[in-house]
């Protein structure tokens, strides 16, 4: 039986979030450690959280993925969502614009 969690963007930030609920109580994290999997039962739950917080302006298109158990928590099942969850695979143009400001700053003082 797969395991899942539901994932979005969040609005403000535009990082991709995992639901979270302790004691009933949903927020957003951007650690697919830390969100909570339900199985396909009770997948209705978090759908329903998630739709709330869509509806508050906290996140953006949100949607269940299924999830492994790891040593580390849960990890995406699928390529797409590993990547999703840990950053784009190559430098991006501001990663190396930042990294050339600072070395300019220090040398510059």
């Amino acid at each position: 039986m797969a395991l899942q969690v539901y994932t979005a963007s969040l609005l403000k930030e535009g990082l991709v979030a995992y639901l979270c609920l302790e004691d009933g109580s949903p927020f957003w994290t951007s650690e697919i450690a830390r969100a909570t999997a339900v199985d396909d039962e009770t997948v209705e739950s978090l759908k329903v959280a998630a739709e709330k917080s869509e509806q508050e302006n906290i996140i953006v298109a949100p949607y269940a993925i299924d999830v492994l158990n790891s040593d580390n928590g849960w990890i995406a099942a699928t390529k797409r969502e590993q990547i999703r969850a840990s950053g784009p695979t190559v430098s991006l143009p501001q990663d190396n614009a930042s990294d050339v400001s600072v070395r300019a700053g220090r040398q510059a003082a």
